[in-house]
């Protein structure tokens, strides 16, 4: 499916390879940063952030988490904490790019960072889906692209996106299902226009 072309991308390297059994003690910016710099980078691509301003969108969210590091209490995972922190700073950017647009023309046309495959014809064929699974995701609001991108790339129950976007569990449950719902009508939309056209 398009959807679970999202997963499938290539990261930074330099990083744990198993983000999940990374451990950092919270207080210690650099183990952080070391544990989570994959993590933080695909979300961010993965919220519209563009390859050209990943970089910087990163530097953003480990400046905000080495400012607040002292006052993370534990009452939410790590990475779900980190999570909140790219959340908001990929709409800033998201914002930033609706509001001038003629000076990001070249970050529009940027294609995200494709993943390898083992042939030459499964590295194409993968590249098409992540490609046009972005292109999908572009399509929907950022309410709905969201919690889309948590639930299916994240893989994170609806509490937990709950509390990361930091809106009621029926909201999520209903975003989530018009989410899906648009993204399935524009991969259907672009199915029929692909045979239409000679």
């Amino acid at each position: 499916m398009v959807a679970d072309a999202l997963g499938r991308r290539v990261v930074p390297q330099g990083s744990p390879a198993n983000e999940h059994s990374a451990r950092a003690e919270p207080s210690d910016l650099s183990a952080v940063y070391d544990a989570h710099f994959r993590y933080v980078w695909r979300c961010l691509r993965s919220l519209g952030v563009h390859d050209a301003q990943v970089d910087d969108a990163m530097q953003d969210v480990f400046v905000v988490a080495a400012r607040k590091l002292e006052a993370f209490d534990g009452g939410a995972a790590l990475r779900t904490w980190l999570y909140a922190i790219a959340l908001r700073i990929a709409r800033k950017y998201r914002e930033r790019l609706r509001k001038e647009p003629a000076s990001l023309d070249g970050t529009r046309e940027s294609e995200p960072e494709l993943v390898l495959a083992a042939t030459a014809e499964g590295a194409a064929l993968q590249n098409e889906r992540l490609a046009l699974a972005h292109a999908i995701l572009e399509t929907l609001s950022d309410e709905q692209r969201e919690v889309f991108v948590l639930a299916r790339v994240e893989q994170m129950s609806a509490p937990e996106i709950a509390d990361v976007v930091g809106i009621p569990i029926n909201t999520v449950y209903s975003r989530l299902r018009a989410a899906r719902l648009a993204f399935e009508a524009e991969v259907s939309r672009r199915k029929v226009a692909a045979r239409s056209t000679p």
